[in-house]
């Protein structure tokens, strides 16, 4: 398959870079910021036979409390995406940022963007504490509405976090699906997608938590909120990005459109080489190798007492099993499913 469409992947623009090397010391959210450019995602791009990329900018968000500051880093950031999708037409677009939780100046820059070749906006699940579906961003919500405009939330790191544990975790590991989490229970509180239906939504990493919560959840969102967890879940778009074998997407396939799922390898904050290991679970499912992948790791197992001795092997075992494992959660990759998830959902989406 040569024409595989990845929808969350991210760029780094300097503007952007340099304020997280000002406002924040060491690795945000616990995680090292990577080095990238353009040749970055267009390698990988390469070697996996991937066809176009929607660039975006990942978490932290870059409201750090001076609004001239955010206003310049999501212009700037725009204009390079834009530069970016007029230097690669065939292969590179981007998801423009906005510069919430300034409402009028969101609206601007969504007008903006539209005019400046953006195929569509990324937003936080939350800023400076403000999370997305809240009232206070009605003026925004219209006018991607009235654009019928694709939106991909981001997670951010959750505005409160509990004391004295888990304080060394990297947020992207727990802290992104739980932000992720609240925040679609908070569109669903605030009727987010009965009252603006044409915005197109994206939840990255599978969605997160929901998968798992909506059995739990739907009564009392139906009774509280009066709101239909399952309908939304069957409105909105998600993306793969992160280790989504072999539970996740499984799961969540039960509850969701399968027109409404997405490629993203989440490059480079994902490294290009788990990337490529991920997507190969995809790309190879109900592959007529995949017995022989199979009885190959079980012959290795063989050798597991020869990994104990050496330290750097220790974990190779683990690895066998895992690798194993997303072949089998794949299971339910048919053809014509992974060709809707690898590119024609996306065409169908982006019009491309």
């Amino acid at each position: 398959m040569s024409d595989i469409i990845d929808v969350h992947t991210h760029y780094l623009p300097k503007i952007y870079t340099d304020a997280l090397n000002r406002h924040i010391p060491g690795d945000p959210d616990g995680w090292p910021t990577p080095s990238w450019k353009p040749a970055t995602t267009l390698n990988f791009m390469a070697k996996n036979h991937i066809s176009y990329s929607l660039l975006s900018l990942s978490s932290p968000h870059f409201n750090f409390g001076d609004k001239a500051e955010t206003l310049e880093i999501a212009r700037q950031s725009n204009v390079e995406g834009e530069q970016l999708s007029i230097a690669h037409p065939d292969q590179l677009g981007y998801l423009a940022s906005l510069p919430l939780p300034y409402t009028s100046e969101s609206v601007a820059e969504i007008d903006w963007a539209l005019k400046h070749r953006a195929r569509g906006f990324t937003v936080p699940t939350n800023t400076r504490g403000i999370y997305f579906g809240t009232p206070i961003f009605d003026e925004v919500y219209q006018r991607l509405n009235d654009a019928h405009a694709v939106v991909a939330l981001h997670p951010n790191q959750p505005a409160a976090l509990p004391m004295n544990v888990n304080i060394d975790m990297p947020t992207p590991l727990m802290g992104f699906f739980i932000d992720t989490t609240m925040t679609f229970m908070n569109l669903l509180k605030y009727h987010f997608f009965d009252r603006f239906p044409d915005i197109q939504l994206i939840v990255p990493h599978a969605g997160a938590f929901l998968g798992i919560l909506a059995d739990r959840d739907a009564t009392f969102v139906k009774e509280q909120y009066q709101s239909d967890m399952f309908a939304a879940m069957k409105h909105v778009y998600f993306d793969t990005a992160g280790a989504v074998f072999p539970r996740q997407l499984p799961m969540l396939m039960t509850l969701t459109d399968e027109k409404h799922i997405l490629y993203g390898s989440d490059i480079p904050y994902t490294s290009a080489t788990l990337s490529s290991q991920l997507l190969s679970v995809i790309t190879n499912a109900e592959d007529p190798k995949a017995d022989k992948k199979r009885q190959l790791v079980a012959t290795a197992h063989k050798f597991d007492h020869f990994y104990e001795h050496f330290k750097k092997l220790q974990q190779v075992p683990m690895m066998l099993d895992m690798i194993v494992q997303m072949i089998n959660g794949a299971d339910i990759l048919t053809p014509e499913l992974k060709q809707e998830i690898l590119t024609d959902n996306a065409t169908q989406l982006f019009h491309l």
